[in-house]
Parts: C-alpha cells; sequence; structure tokens
C-alpha cells in the first residue's frame, strides 16, 4: 500500500511538470511570474541647488532597478519647515526627509539607522558622518551627515603681490597676519585695504574669532563649550577680540566696521579692496557665481596665535536624509536612503561642485572642476577636526535671565554680541577677559540649572578624550 500511494504520487508530479511546460508562460503562469507593482517613495528636501544632478540620478534610479521603485522627489526651498508641520498635523509625512527639524525628531519620525550602518558604509565615510546627535534618545542615529562645512582664510594673491608680499606664503601668525594687513594697506593708496570685518551681523565673530582660534588649541568645543571639561569657558578668545580691536584702530581694517554685513564685505573683496577674510565652504559658490572675483585669489589654513598648530582645522557636519519609521513600505524606503547615499550620488555632486562631502569618494580631489576656484582649499584632510557640540540649553528655565553687563543671557548668540560690544566700545584686555569671565560664568549657572529642571544631560556632550589635534 505504501509503494503503491508513492507511485500516484509520482505520477500526479509528472503530470504537473508535463503541464507546467505546455503551458508556455499563458494564463497557467505561476503567480511568482507577475512583474512586482510599483512602489512610489516620496521623498522631501529643500536643498534646491543640487536638484539638476539629483533628479537626473533619481530618473535613473527610477528606470532600472530591479524592484520597480519610484522615487517622487519634491522640493520645498521656501517653505520646508511650514510644510512639514502641516504632513506632521495631518499624518502624511513622507517616506524619506532631508535635513528634518526639531519637530519631526521629537514627534518619533525618524528611524534608527544604526542597524543599517554597514561595514562598507564606515569605510565610505567619514567618522564625522555617523554621529550621534547629543540630544538622540537612547543614542539613535537619524540621519547619516554629508555636507561638510570648513572654514578658511581667503586672501588676494594680487594684493599681495603689488603690496610686496609674497603671494604664495600667506600669514602663519596672527602677528604675522596684522603686519601683512598693515603692508596692504599702506600700499593702497586709501582704496584697499588688509581686512574685512563684516560684524553688523555679530555671528560672524563665530567665523572671524571662535573658528580661527581652533588651529591654536584654544576650541574644545563649539560656541565657547569645553568637551574635555564640561565647562563653558570663553576666556581664550580674549586676546583675538582685543587683536581686532588693535588692526581696526591701526587702519587695517576696510573702514566702517560695524556697519556693513557679510555680503558687502564679500563684495568688496570680490571686487580686489580687500587682503584678507575669513570665509566658508559656501564661499566657493559666492566668489564664483555670487560675486565672481576679479582678483586671484587663494585658500589658506587659519594662521597660529605665535606658529604653533595646536588644534586642527575646524569643520562642521550637517544635513542628511532620514527615513519615516511609521512608513508603508520600509523595504522599498531603505533601498531609496541607500542610493541617496550612494558614491554615486555625491561623486556626481562633487564633480559640479556643488560642495563639500563628508563621502570619501567624493573628497578625491581629482574629482574637483577645474573651473570652481577655492574648490580644494575647502576639502576636509587628514588633520581637519569635528569640534564637540555645545548642549542645547533652555534658557528659559532662568527667569528673568541671567546679565553680563547690560547684556541679557537669553540665546546662544549672546557671546558674539558681548564680543561686539568690547569690540564697538575698544575695550582693553583686562576688560574684555573680565567680561568673558562672566559669560562663561553665566553659561555654566544657566547648565547647572537646566540639568536640575532635567532638559539637558550635559554627559552627553562632555568628551574627556577629545583632542583638537590629530596625532
Amino acid at each position: 500500500m505504501k509503494r503503491g500511494k508513492q507511485a500516484i504520487l509520482a505520477a500526479a508530479a509528472l503530470l504537473l511538470v508535463i503541464t507546467g511546460c505546455s503551458s508556455k508562460g499563458d494564463a497557467g503562469s505561476s503567480a511568482t511570474d507577475k512583474p512586482k507593482e510599483k512602489v512610489s517613495i516620496e521623498v522631501w528636501a529643500n536643498s534646491r541647488h543640487d536638484l539638476e544632478v539629483r533628479e537626473s540620478l533619481i530618473k535613473k534610479f527610477n528606470e532600472t532597478n530591479p524592484d520597480n521603485i519610484e522615487i517622487n522627489y519634491k522640493i520645498f526651498a521656501d517653505n520646508y519647515e511650514e510644510q512639514l508641520k502641516l504632513a506632521l498635523n495631518a499624518g502624511n509625512l513622507p517616506d524619506l526627509a532631508y535635513n528634518i527639524s526639531a519637530d519631526l525628531a521629537n514627534a518619533d519620525y525618524p528611524l534608527d539607522l544604526n542597524p543599517l550602518i554597514t561595514d562598507d558604509i564606515r569605510n565610505r565615510f567619514d567618522e564625522s558622518a555617523l554621529t550621534v546627535l547629543p540630544t538622540a534618545k537612547n543614542g539613535e542615529l537619524d540621519r547619516v551627515f554629508e555636507n561638510v562645512t570648513t572654514f578658511k582664510l581667503v586672501y588676494n594673491k594680487d594684493l599681495f603681490k603689488a603690496s610686496g608680499l609674497d603671494p604664495e606664503k600667506p600669514p602663519t601668525t596672527w602677528k604675522e597676519m596684522q603686519e601683512y594687513a598693515k603692508q596692504i594697506t599702506a600700499s593702497g593708496g586709501g582704496q584697499k585695504f588688509g581686512l574685512g570685518l563684516p560684524v553688523k551681523q555679530t555671528v560672524f565673530w563665530r567665523y572671524y574669532v571662535i573658528h580661527p582660534a581652533a588651529v591654536s588649541g584654544d576650541n574644545n568645543g563649539r560656541e565657547g563649550w569645553n568637551a574635555v571639561t564640561g565647562q563653558y569657558d570663553f576666556a581664550p578668545f580674549g586676546k583675538y577680540v582685543k587683536w581686532w580691536i588693535d588692526v581696526n584702530k591701526e587702519g587695517s581694517v576696510f573702514p566702517g566696521a560695524g556697519t556693513y554685513d557679510n555680503d558687502m564685505i564679500r563684495a568688496q573683496f570680490a571686487e580686489g579692496n580687500i587682503g584678507m577674510l575669513s570665509a566658508a565652504t559656501w564661499d566657493i559658490g559666492v566668489f564664483n557665481d555670487q560675486f565672481p572675483a576679479k582678483n586671484d585669489w587663494a585658500v589658506a589654513d587659519f594662521p597660529t596665535w605665535d606658529g604653533e598648530a595646536l588644534g586642527g582645522p575646524a569643520f562642521e557636519t550637517g544635513n542628511g536624509f532620514s527615513i519615516n519609521k511609521k512608513t508603508k513600505h520600509l523595504e522599498e524606503a531603505k533601498k531609496v536612503w541607500e542610493f541617496l547615499i550612494s558614491d554615486e550620488m555625491f561623486v556626481e555632486l562633487a564633480k559640479k561642485g556643488l560642495g563639500s562631502f563628508t563621502n570619501a569618494a567624493a573628497q578625491d580631489k581629482a574629482i574637483q572642476p577645474t573651473d570652481r576656484k577655492g574648490v580644494e582649499g575647502f576639502l576636509i584632510d587628514d588633520q581637519s577636526v569635528s569640534y564637540p557640540m555645545a548642549p542645547r540649553l533652555d534658557y528659559s528655565v532662568v527667569n528673568p535671565p541671567l546679565k553680563v553687563g547690560s547684556q541679557d543671557v537669553n540665546k546662544a548668540g549672546v557671546v558674539n554680541d558681548i564680543m561686539n560690544a568690547l569690540f564697538m566700545s575698544n575695550q582693553e584686555l583686562p576688560e574684555i577677559e573680565k567680561k568673558l569671565q562672566e559669560l562663561g560664568d553665566a553659561f555654566n549657572q544657566l547648565a547647572k540649572a537646566n540639568v536640575e529642571a532635567g532638559t539637558v544631560d550635559l554627559s552627553k556632550y562632555e568628551k574627556t578624550d577629545f583632542k583638537p589635534l590629530k596625532p
């Protein structure tokens, strides 16, 4: 009986094979032979400058990916935050979003990407790209930071040459920079000046003091935060503020410091009227497109205070795509995310000179566009350092706000306002140091109040082993 049953089953199986072979893919085909249904993945971003490159690669992806995924890429350049809020309230958020707001992070939008970070991804990106934000819950990673912003000195080689300076030798110390500025101004006939200082927008004290101070070892974190000690300390910046007061008194700064903004001073540099400025990665586009420079200019590291490099050139990372953890198409969304962080994507963006990136392939100098002057100088290198983030404080936990002189300590940017007030009033070094010490004391008091209120965990911002200079 057993042997007979096996014979019947074998015959039935043979009949199925014969029937299947004779169907020739017509109505008898199995369901697994049907093409996969197209899955649309919606991606939102607020970056328009790179749209041409991204759309071209997305078109290629939509036409060639084997999973029948179609990316629907939407740009909201002017009202991105508003659109994200509306979508959040309506429960209609996109499958992926670029540069998500704090509102979305707090609303539990982003998928934790840690499980998706393979060894291959770690090898393809600088370690700063995979930094978990201190504000992230449970060490979750909500994006791979893709953009790099570096901070450098740009200088006019033509003015150097006209002033008797070697155009291939930018200043290496602040004293030397002061001497160069004097020399350029002296030979400028009242039209050309050694330096510019666009502190009508007081935020630019970050770019003219805090970032430049990094190479001298005067930073162990951002915005005056010392991640090694777990305290705020603005005192190291006093000598730089005094330096700016001195060079301005000497007439080496473009006249009217405090009355012009960054666009005004960059336009003067482009016209050839200023010898040296602080600049950031985005100024590549400024001096090539917005205010095309009429002079031969170059990029250099900031000078050190006394000739000894005790820190690496500062850079910051930002932006990146997050995955909606509640997406209805999680596996497809992951594949789209992998495509958006592919080497091909970043290499094509780099070829067009559309930024500097944490992606290793896009850091290759050979692929940078030759017609985009300044690109190579702003690339991160082995000595570049991403300095630890400052705590995100809630200033309302101390009410009324603490004061330094007449200034309320009610926002992170108060450090810039105080530096500006010290500069505009031509203070001497003891008074500058006194005010910056008071500012540090106020911020440490505010940080303590945040800890007691449960609004910040300072331990997440401490890096006791941080070294500002790489071995």
